[in-house]
């Protein structure tokens, strides 16, 4: 980037492969929540701090007639209502969606929140805010805990197995990983050599 100015675009915006004409603004912010409570000293710090799942903000430009993208993105009438209606029906059915923009791909993206704003200076064209967050998919293991670490109690009885938990990232864009790696148990298992 020089100058102030953004690098020029590739390929359209497209979500679930609905193209638009041109990206307007984005805005990618990184949040994370941080206890407000004194930590132990020791302790790792890191595994207090929760990673909220990225958020993408876009405003995105539509037209019946486009100048841009015109032969990926075709013309006609009724091209604007065809796809405000594909994107309601993402909307509605709450499908996850892949965000692909000129930098990026997001995958697992779930929409939040669509502006349909209508302007006598802009006619038939739209300008499109959209909102769209990830959705951190999870998948669950279980591993079997060995019998020095895994008595319970006074009766000294096998406490069993563990579930771990790891949440998904997205191809690119998400830079929290989440899940319970700080936890006790996957502390031990990680010990005992069970997985690393």
């Amino acid at each position: 980037m020089a100058g102030g100015s953004m690098a020029r675009a590739t390929q359209p915006v497209s979500i679930d492969g609905i193209t638009f004409d041109a990206l307007i603004a984005s805005s990618e912010p990184w949040e994370s929540d941080v206890p407000s409570y004194p930590v132990e000293d020791g302790f790792e710090v890191s595994d207090a701090i929760i990673l909220r799942p990225l958020t993408l903000s876009m405003t995105l430009f539509l037209t019946n007639t486009p100048v841009t993208w015109r032969g990926i993105n075709g013309a006609g009438p009724s091209r604007v209502q065809d796809v405000i209606g594909r994107l309601e029906d993402l909307y509605n059915t709450r499908t996850p969606v892949i965000v692909v923009t000129s930098d990026k791909s997001y995958e697992d993206m779930a929409i939040v929140l669509i502006e349909l704003n209508k302007d006598k200076e802009t006619g038939p064209s739209r300008e499109i805010p959209i909102t769209l967050q990830h959705i951190r998919v999870a998948e669950a293991r279980t591993t079997t805990i060995p019998d020095e670490y895994g008595r319970s109690g006074d009766t000294g009885v096998n406490a069993g197995t563990a579930n771990i938990t790891n949440s998904g990232t997205p191809s690119s864009g998400d830079t929290g990983g989440g899940g319970s790696r700080g936890s006790i148990l996957h502390g031990l298992a990680t010990g005992a050599g069970l997985f690393s």
